[in-house]
């Protein structure tokens, strides 16, 4: 087998475990609500509905999206989590 052939069958086998651990971790959609108690309604979606963030903006809501994460007890492990992909949108 050439070099180049391994090469893409590892990242092929690499993009392959990325896909199903994304596919595997639902996401977590913060809403938070523009009211005077500023309540925080979160839903656990496998998709995003971009159609329902974008009303949740119009209505000035600020919409932070993330993956749920693991339960781990190393909380060095928890910060680093928690600050890898999260997604914070609000209407300016």
């Amino acid at each position: 087998m050439d070099e180049t052939t391994e090469k893409e069958r590892k990242n092929e086998m690499s993009r392959n475990v990325i896909e199903k651990k994304k596919k595997e971790t639902p996401l977590q959609l913060f809403f938070l609500k523009n009211d005077e108690t500023q309540n925080v309604e979160v839903v656990e979606v496998d998709e995003i509905d971009f159609e329902e963030v974008k009303s949740r903006l119009e209505k000035g809501e600020s919409v932070f999206i993330t993956r749920k994460q693991e339960q781990k007890s190393d909380m060095n492990f928890i910060a680093y989590d928690l600050a890898k992909e999260p997604w914070y949108l609000i209407r300016s």
